[in-house]
């Protein structure tokens, strides 16, 4: 699992911004978001060009250069890649995984999305890994089953990458259990466009995946459960098959029928479908089109899925609720401070409190 995450050096994040999620109080209700004692579930809170966006995109930027996934990316990521104000000249990434009682921290610095410039591997305090791609004669490699591994290869390609797909490990060595992780990982966001990152071969278009999975009567209960109430059928057509709406005597496509919200609730079924494979989500701004009901029953849906940690977005105060969450795993975004709201304030808070209230009444102000 996650248990922290920092940047700088990054699009909006010039100085360091730290995602903590070993970081919790001891509440004794809703104990089903925190697993392992990191939080499991969080949702992200924060104004327009606070970094919502970003951060969830520099979690996931080590998932371009250590796996070969599908990505479909309608907003342009390596525009601005490296901070303008930063005088670093690159980026700097830093991931702590905790996986039963190992932990490895994974470190590294590029100059865009797809160019490292170094590489680093803490596991259990010992430095397993340093590689200097400017320099990689100066190389540390204290792993006994890669020691005789070729290094002499295209230095474009992840020294971490290269090490795990090449050794065999000792069952309970951690690194490859941090690759298995990242590859379990997946972003996806539905505002203005259709775009994600993650489950490699299995996006081949919203109909075809209700379709093949023989999901359209699924479909049209989940759809009902959140109060729309369509007669789901299958088209077929020369041009393949469709999920269509049957009404009356006519059949017309699902896509042209139903609205923006509906459409989001749709690429919401789509990827639930696959949650079983997925070790880490991140929705962006997930509730962009819902209705504020809407969006509680989605964090209500993904509550119940304790196999992964998942993130989201929102700009939707009225999801700061006991009833849905609780203060340590709700986080307020500046581009300087990401903080939960119960490192927020001094005063002791309860499940009977209105968090929302508190926050609008300015009770969390301690979060520059």
């Amino acid at each position: 699992m996650l248990a922290k995450f920092k940047v700088k050096g990054y699009k909006g994040f010039e100085n360091e911004i730290i995602l903590d999620l070993e970081k919790h109080n001891d509440y004794q209700f809703n104990k089903e978001m925190i697993k392992n004692n990191l939080i499991n579930k969080a949702v992200i809170y924060g104004s327009n060009g606070s970094g919502k966006t970003n951060l969830g995109i520099a979690i996931f930027d080590l998932t371009f250069h250590l796996l070969d996934k599908s990505k479909n990316m309608n907003i342009k990521i390596n525009n601005n890649y490296l901070n303008l104000k930063s005088n670093l000249g690159y980026a700097e990434f830093y991931y702590e995984f905790k996986f039963d009682n190992n932990r490895i921290i994974y470190k590294y610095r590029k100059k865009d999305l797809y160019n490292l410039i170094y590489e680093e591997v803490i596991y259990n305090g010992k430095k397993i890994i340093e590689y200097d791609f400017l320099n990689p004669d100066n190389k540390i490699i204290e792993i006994e089953e890669a020691k005789t591994l070729n290094f002499k290869y295209n230095s474009d390609l992840s020294i971490v990458k290269y090490i795990c797909n090449n050794t065999i490990f000792n069952d309970d060595f951690a690194l490859p259990k941090m690759l298995d992780f990242v590859k379990g990982m997946l972003w996806f966001r539905s505002v203005d466009s259709f775009s994600f990152i993650g489950l490699e071969n299995k996006i081949n278009g919203l109909d075809r995946i209700i379709i093949e999975n023989n999901k359209i009567d699924d479909f049209k209960k989940f759809l009902k459960q959140n109060k729309i109430d369509y007669d789901l059928v299958e088209i077929n057509a020369l041009n393949g098959n469709f999920l269509g709406v049957k009404m009356g005597d006519n059949i017309t496509t699902f896509d042209s029928l139903a609205s923006t919200g509906t459409k989001a609730l749709w690429l919401y079924y789509c990827f639930k479908i696959y949650f079983s494979d997925v070790k880490f989500l991140f929705i962006d701004e997930f509730d962009y089109t819902y209705h504020f009901d809407l969006a509680a029953n989605i964090v209500r849906n993904l509550n119940e899925y304790q196999g992964f940690q998942s993130i989201l977005t929102s700009h939707n105060t009225y999801l700061m609720s006991n009833r849905l969450t609780r203060p340590d795993c709700c986080f307020i975004i500046t581009p300087t401070s990401l903080k939960n709201l119960a490192s927020c304030t001094d005063k002791e808070l309860r499940e009977a409190h209105n968090i929302e209230k508190l926050y609008r009444e300015g009770l969390f102000t301690d979060y520059e």
